[in-house]
């Protein structure tokens, strides 16, 4: 069965409420002998769900005599997509976007699309943009949206955008094994999918999702229920003691300390609880010690995530007031992630101190700008190395 198939009426429905707006041809309920193509449409959409391939076919026809038609186009592509066609879909959604640009969902689409034809950078800029405009009110279709892009950031281990785009779901509480599994790779810091991951080690991950979806939805009593059960049935799986460290990291520091020291007790090379030990480090005023921790991280972490230990490194050294060294490290990982807002504060941050008054002021306007682009209200315990401004 393929994705779109658990998931084509939804869709369907919110392109139709994101295509209330664009001026294209309907299908009416009396259909003129006369008029083809308006009996190609009403037959291409009564099978959209049921027969994909045929209302592919017959989508392509009324397309052929009305080329304008957006709403052809994106149905097109979702009849394509449906048909595991990503190539010839994803052909469809452009057309489709380039006379309605302004449809998220379409934008969504192609983006899934684009991830079955491993684009994976292409198809989040573009699940990104779907974002950006809206997916509509249908909650299936966002989940299935978020869940994809979350897992291609895991695929990279960008654990922490990862759980990024799961967060929006936890604002309305939803219930769904898939998000809980998402969230228990993020929150052990695996990178890899499901289907990839060894048959013993999907307990552990169905469990800490479990948990740290609870916490991140705010259910603390099922949160702390949910982690109990985890430590005690598996108090030696690695990244469990990380994934608990995590849980405490905005309410107990002492506890998230010892719990990254526990994992790192038997997984030395787990450079997320290296990351972890040393942000605890910072906030407790010892940055000589989470200066350890980073160098050693610096050695283990992907490239795609050396900027967070150069972020780490920048706050080490600010509150070691090595402010050279600090500005510097700030300004590496600003040029590693410039559309990350909390960098941008940190540095200006940094200027401010370091008496650099003009460039302070640059990068508050570019932290001012960026953050109204991301989420002010992110739980801080889904962003294990961040703090939020003022925090310090």
């Amino acid at each position: 069965m393929s994705l779109l198939s658990t998931i084509a009426s939804p869709a369907r429905a919110a392109l139709c409420l994101s295509l209330l707006c664009v001026a294209v041809p309907t299908a009416r309920s009396q259909v003129s002998s006369l008029d083809k193509f308006d009996d190609l449409a009403r037959r291409a959409e009564s099978l959209l769900d049921s027969q994909p391939a045929e209302a592919a076919s017959l989508y392509k026809q009324a397309l052929a005599l009305r080329p304008a038609w957006a709403e052809g186009w994106l149905y097109l592509g979702a009849s394509l997509y449906q048909d595991n066609r990503y190539a010839e879909a994803s052909d469809a959604f452009r057309r489709g976007i380039k006379l309605a640009p302004g449809v998220g969902t379409a934008w969504a689409f192609l983006g899934l699309c684009e991830a079955e034809l491993e684009d994976y950078d292409q198809a989040l800029t573009d699940i990104r943009k779907g974002e950006d405009l809206g997916l509509g009110a249908n909650q299936q279709f966002e989940i299935t949206v978020r869940v994809k892009a979350a897992r291609l950031y895991i695929q990279a281990s960008a654990f922490e955008e990862a759980q990024g785009q799961l967060y929006p779901l936890s604002k309305v509480n939803v219930s769904n094994p898939v998000v809980e599994q998402t969230m228990g790779l993020t929150a052990l810091g695996i990178p890899v999918s499901i289907a990839d991951l060894p048959l013993p080690r999907r307990p552990v991950v169905a469990m800490t999702g479990k948990a740290a979806w609870a916490s991140a939805c705010e259910h603390p009593v099922e949160a702390a229920a949910a982690y109990k059960d985890l430590l005690e049935t598996y108090p030696n799986e690695p990244g469990v003691h990380y994934a608990y460290g995590l849980y405490f990291m905005e309410t107990d520091l002492a506890a998230a300390l010892a719990e990254m020291e526990k994992e790192l007790s038997v997984n030395s090379s787990h450079w997320l609880a290296l990351l972890g030990r040393a942000s605890v480090k910072i906030k407790q005023g010892e940055p000589d010690a989470a200066l350890q921790s980073l160098t050693a991280a610096m050695k283990l972490v992907p490239a795609n995530y050396r900027w967070i230990c150069h972020a780490e490194l920048g706050r080490a050294n600010l509150t070691a007031d090595r402010l050279d060294v600090a500005v510097k490290e700030f300004e590496t990982a600003t040029r590693q992630m410039p559309a990350n807002a909390q960098l941008h504060f940190y540095l200006a941050q940094a200027y401010r101190r370091a008496g650099r008054k003009e460039d302070a002021q640059r990068e508050s306007d570019a932290f001012e700008k960026l953050k109204v682009q991301q989420d002010p209200l992110a739980v801080p315990a889904l962003r294990p190395f961040s703090v939020a401004p003022g925090r310090h």
